[in-house]
């Protein structure tokens, strides 16, 4: 047995661990990163539906005082006019937030998307360091497999690994 030959399997099989375990902490931070993202969005969102509101309660005001101040009577019409005014202002701060909301729901299931792609690297990694070593121990002839009889040969394979003849 070459013990440069054992070597260069545990370099290889621990390399792919840290592969893993490196791709498993990037998917983590994308994660947050999205995460993060969708709530600065949100926020956004939300200042912006709260700057429709007020505008639209200001131009309110202003065409009420338009009405008084030409001297039209504030009733009938006028204030329906206003109403539509408050309740179109109303509508699209309303429909800003929920796309605010729809973003940050977004944001949390791209989170939970990459975090899943970060834990499936992290098990790759460590399945392909055991594949790495069980093949080198299966083209060693170290019998990991089973007997004719079906039992493990787990002392062969111990003994075998250490160079035991």
């Amino acid at each position: 047995m070459s013990w440069v030959s054992v070597g260069m399997v545990a370099v290889s099989a621990g390399t792919a661990i840290y592969q893993g375990i490196q791709q498993n902490n990037s998917m983590k931070a994308q994660a947050a990163t999205s995460r993060s993202y969708g709530q600065m969005l949100q926020a956004e969102a939300n200042r912006e539906a709260q700057r429709i509101e007020e505008d639209g309660n200001r131009f309110a005001q202003k065409q009420k005082l338009m009405y008084i101040g030409s001297g039209v009577e504030y009733g009938g019409s006028a204030v329906v006019t206003i109403m539509q005014t408050k309740k179109w202002a109303a509508a699209e701060a309303s429909a800003k937030r929920a796309r605010g909301a729809a973003i940050t729901q977004y944001g949390y299931q791209t989170a939970k998307i990459q975090e899943g792609q970060g834990r499936a690297a992290l098990v790759g990694g460590f399945a392909s360091a055991a594949g790495k070593i069980y093949s080198y121990g299966d083209a060693k002839g170290w019998g990991w497999g089973s007997s004719s009889s079906g039992s493990v040969t787990a002392g062969r394979d111990v003994n075998a690994f250490l160079g035991a003849r």
